[in-house]
């Protein structure tokens, strides 16, 4: 049993794994160990993630920051936990296949491939060709014929019989679709697999292929009755994307078509558009803007007839679709239809779900890191997969050292007992002896004279992520990259950059253990130097490496104190009656129930994320980062844990960036609806803005061109935008967390612009959301949850409501918790759906920086004589100030009396009324009580407190200047920490008006303020 005082990052006593059959931890079994006939030892590999940011800590404050340093980044690495390790290992292992492996061989001793592999090479070249024959010539009869591009003469030495390409892009797909089916050893070295050839393969189909552009157009714009045009269309986009959504798997591993692209130089055209094996739309991989081996750097043209960005992905993503393309028509006159991509290339690639938080996954064989529910926004973590180790501190060796040192150790054998015989004898020999146990790190490089001077140079074990995976059963180290390899899909070998530990030699110890010697310090007859004779006496002699991770290790020469507590309570071994009872592990099983998070909130961005397409510090994703470490931190407090219902395991908070995939005029991502809607003699923005203070104009039409854009006609489109991107979240979250979808509370955070589109969805929600059903295209009238509270923050709703006539009411016959039977279906109180302002949830907290120029009070919608009688109400303030810190210092010091044991009265008993003067006879007969009693009945509806807007508290200083700090005011709500403590507590606590804090509840004013219209 660990001891008490070991409590881990949740305020828990850490639980014991037992290691049994059904444990995260339980050692792998390789799949690949018994067929071994050399019986080698099968490596412990682990996984290292290239990030500022450790996902396995909840609690830490770092920010997301770029590395562009490489030096500095390396000491970034950091271990994922062992149980992310094993699903790791477990998802690469099962990358390995024997065809790969074959091609990789017989390409490495330059023989060719074997009958049979070389007819399955063909038949995998055919399934290529002509998949990517049926892909573009859709493609093509769907946009149009593009300008021909000539192949290659390099490749090609008949040039004059060689057919013009269709499009730039052929080249590209070609190049990713081998990447994905061929060992990269076998591409370099069998001719067949050059791209120019197999892109004249597919010319060679396309020319038996008959295309109906009509029907395919046709068939891409299928008009809907049930909402506007512009959302029908971009329903349409959306429900394609359908079936590209996470498993149903907290810890997934699924396998799907590899996506990647390649941007070769010898291409001699422009920037291509996007490959066709990018998945883009609302799937659960959103668009990467980082260029990778699965999505590259792309920018789209400028023009207006090349703006639409050509998907291919999608049309294969209808192909395997069942129901939705069930009505379509055969478009294209084949003689035999098409294969889904899953038959003709291999499922060559693992998603695995990583981290605490389950929010990241990792892509082998590409070996990245990615999060799952928003766009990554240069927070792409290279992964590294390491087998070799330093001794001293555990950090590993770069994966082409590690695989020279793997290869030695496969040749020479050391953890045989005949090893340790050759040991024992080359140290009576004496120096002579030392020396032929001593292995070379590098192959010595054949010299000009050789024959084989001019063949390629491969090393025994490739670093290559893809021919790592793929050819080798587990030996094999790799790193992924953020961007390709200039030469990923050419022929001609890489000049071998400079080597590390180039001139080293090697001496094996053991079955884990090995020694880098300089060349001062390897054995010699000639000094006279024995270095084995001092290695076999354990003295330590060069750089001593290690076979396998040791994670204790690591924790206890780079974690903190109480991390090295917690590693060791978990490996302690369990009790008997527990470790019996082997398909259970309790410590699996706890960390099963903690991650069943209960309250899941989406915050909606407001205006200028256009300007963070340009300025990444601005991009929404990054304060929503932060703002999620800051509400785990404040979870975790002493004041805030009193005030939390039982059995709450935390609160999730994920970015809805829905303005990513929105262009309003000429020059950004065009989408089919922007198309359908475009008249090629009107004029755009670009027609009608002066060329003058280019910086300053195109700043604010990034910034705040939202705000009359969503005034125009381009609001449902907007608003669509929205609603289709939450509840692409909300999905995807149900997916991959199951039961959440009926146990779980959905809350909304909106900021801005944001918190308007909030009210008007809301508005129209349904007051009993129909239940989830993940096979029903994707809802874009209303969201597909129930929305529990609604916080706005730096909201002009106030102000919208006030031009369209709305106001802000209950809504009928919805039973929130504590609320009066009688009060829900009142005439009176509450109003129906569609009214503007009349909203489905619970609690709507609108919150505003006293100099937040846009932010505007909700509580006057509500009754403008309620809102003139209540108290100008602040959030809750943490800090306290220097005479208050003086006065509960003195408290302490006076016996038996002290501070509160909480802090602002979050649990205290509400505070005495103060005396009020009584009203004169004149008011009595003036005020109008019914009002205000359902007024009252309204506000407390709305909010369990009895109010809707609260203030932050400003600093107050002698300093402050309000007009310098309304610059900073619109957008200083994130990093707040009144509100972060808020929003814990009022999402965390028990729901109903008897559990409200005494420090957030309304309070009258002494005084009864009439305003002067009613």
């Amino acid at each position: 049993m660990p001891p008490n005082n070991i409590i881990n990052y949740f305020g828990e006593v850490p639980k014991t794994h037992n290691y049994g059959p059904k444990c995260r931890l339980a050692p792998i079994s390789h799949p690949f160990a018994s067929s071994d006939g050399d019986d080698i030892p099968p490596v412990n590999a682990q996984y290292f993630y290239l990030s500022s940011v450790p996902i396995d800590d909840p609690l830490s404050t770092t920010t997301i920051a770029a590395a562009t340093d490489p030096k500095s980044a390396r000491s970034r690495l950091r271990p994922f936990s062992p149980g992310d390790n094993n699903e790791l290992e477990k998802a690469w292992l099962s990358l390995s296949s024997d065809a790969y492996r074959q091609n990789h061989t017989s390409a490495l001793s330059n023989r060719p491939p074997s009958p049979s592999l070389a007819k399955a090479n063909a038949d995998k070249l055919r399934g290529i060709a002509r998949h990517l024959a049926i892909e573009h010539a859709e493609k093509h009869a769907r946009e149009g014929p593009s300008e021909r591009v000539q192949p290659s003469a390099e490749a090609l030495p008949e040039l004059e019989t060689a057919t013009p390409l269709c499009c730039p892009e052929l080249l590209v797909d070609v190049g990713v679709a081998l990447r994905t089916s061929f060992c990269a050893v076998a591409r370099q070295t069998q001719h067949e697999l050059d791209r120019d050839i197999v892109a004249q393969s597919v010319m060679s189909e396309m020319d038996t292929i008959q295309t109906d552009s009509t029907a395919t157009v046709t068939e891409r714009r299928a008009p809907s009755n049930s909402i506007p045009p512009n959302q029908s269309q971009i329903d349409s986009i959306m429900r394609s994307c359908q079936n590209d959504e996470r498993p149903n798997s907290q810890h997934s591993v699924k396998s799907q078509p590899q996506v990647s692209t390649d941007r070769s130089a010898n291409v001699p055209v422009p920037t291509p558009t996007r490959s066709s094996f990018v998945d883009a739309g609302i799937s659960g991989r959103p668009f990467v803007r980082v260029g990778t081996p699965e999505t590259p750097v792309t920018s789209p043209p400028a023009s207006l007839p090349r703006t639409a960005i050509f998907q291919p992905s999608r049309l294969v993503e209808e192909v395997k679709s069942e129901g939705v393309r069930s009505r379509r028509a055969s478009s294209v006159a084949a003689p035999s239809s098409p294969k889904p991509v899953a038959d003709v290339l291999e499922a060559a690639s693992r998603e695995v779900t990583v981290g605490v938080s389950r929010l990241h996954e990792v892509c082998l064989p590409a070996l990245q890191m990615k999060p799952i529910y928003w766009s990554p926004v240069n927070d792409i973590a290279v992964v590294l997969r390491a087998t070799w180790f330093y001794r001293d501190d555990m950090r590993p060796i770069d994966p082409a050292v590690a695989n020279q040192l793997e290869a030695g150790y496969r040749e020479l054998k050391p953890h045989t007992e005949t090893w340790n015989d050759e040991l024992r004898c080359a140290v009576e020999v004496g120096p002579l002896g030392e020396e032929k146990v001593s292995h070379p790190l590098w192959p010595k490089i054949p010299t000009k004279s050789s024959k084989k001077t001019d063949e390629f140079m491969e090393p025994r074990i490739s670093s290559n992520p893809f021919c790592a995976a793929r050819c080798f059963r587990g030996e094999a180290a790799a790193e992924g990259t953020l961007l390709l390899a200039p030469n990923e899909d050419n022929s001609i070998p890489v000049p071998p950059a400079r080597k590390k530990f180039e001139q080293y030699h090697v001496i094996y110890k053991d079955a884990t253990t090995a020694y880098l010697l300089k060349p001062s310090l390897k054995p010699s007859a000639y000094y006279g130097r024995r270095p084995v004779a001092k290695i076999m006496r354990g003295l330590t002699i060069g750089i001593p490496v290690v076979r396998g991770f040791d994670y204790e290790a690591w924790t206890k020469k780079h974690e903190k104190k109480q991390d090295q507590q917690n590693l060791h309570a978990i490996q302690t071994p369990g009790n008997p009656q527990e470790n019996s009872r082997r398909d259970v592990c309790s410590a699996c099983k706890a960390e099963e129930e903690r991650a069943q998070v209960e309250d899941l909130v989406l915050v909606v961005h407001g205006i200028g994320q256009k300007l963070a397409e340009r300025v990444e510090n601005y991009h929404f994703t990054h304060a929503v980062n932060a703002f999620r470490r800051a509400i785990n931190i404040e979870l975790r407090s002493d004041a805030v844990r009193g005030a939390l219902r039982r059995g709450l395991n935390g609160i999730m908070v994920l970015p809805i960036n829905w303005r990513q995939n929105l262009s309003f005029e000429d020059g950004g991502p065009m989408k089919e609806e922007d198309k359908d809607n475009y008249t090629p003699g009107g004029f755009t923005l670009k027609d009608i803005e002066p060329k003058t203070i280019p910086a300053v104009r195109s700043m604010i039409s990034d910034v705040m061109f939202d705000i009359p854009f969503y005034m125009s006609h381009h609001k449902p489109k907007m608003v669509a935008a929205m609603v289709g991107e939450a509840n692409r979240v909300y999905r995807l979250w149900c997916r991959n967390n199951p039961g959440f979808a009926e146990r779980g509370r959905v809350h909304l955070i909106g900021h801005s612009l944001g918190s308007v589109m909030c009210i008007e969805v809301l508005s129209r929600q349904p007051t009993v959301v129909p239940p989830l059903q993940l096979t029903k295209p994707l809802q874009l009238k209303h969201f597909e949850f129930d929305t529990k509270n609604l916080f706005l923050l730096g909201s002009p709703a106030a102000f919208f409501l006030l031009l369209e006539r709305g106001a802000l009411l209950p809504r009928k016959g919805r039973q929130k918790p504590g609320a009066s039977p009688s009060d829900v279906i009142s005439k009176d109180v509450v109003g129906e759906a569609g009214f503007f302002g009349c909203i489905a949830v619970d609690n709507i907290y609108n919150v505003l920086a006293r100099e937040d120029a846009v932010a505007y009070l909700l509580n006057g919608t509500i009754d403008p004589m309620y809102a003139a009688s209540l108290k100008t109400a602040y959030v809750p303030s943490t800090s306290t100030s220097f005479l208050q810190s003086m006065g509960n210092a003195m408290l302490s010091i006076v016996p038996g009396v002290g501070s509160s044991s909480t802090i602002n009265g979050a649990n205290a008993p509400a505070a005495r009324p103060p005396t009020m003067r009584l009203p004169s006879q004149l008011e009595l007969e003036v005020h109008d009580f019914t009002r205000e009693e359902v007024a009252e009945k309204k506000a407390f509806l709305l909010n369990d407190n009895g109010q809707i807007d609260y203030f932050l508290r400003s600093g107050g200083g002698p300093l402050e200047l309000q007009y310098l700090n309304m610059l900073s005011a619109h957008t200083s709500y994130w990093v707040n920490h009144d509100l972060i403590r808020m929003l814990c507590m009022e999402i965390g606590r028990n729901p109903g008006k008897a559990n409200t804090l005494p420090s957030m509840r309304a309070v009258k004013a002494t005084k009864r303020v009439i305003p002067q219209t009613v």
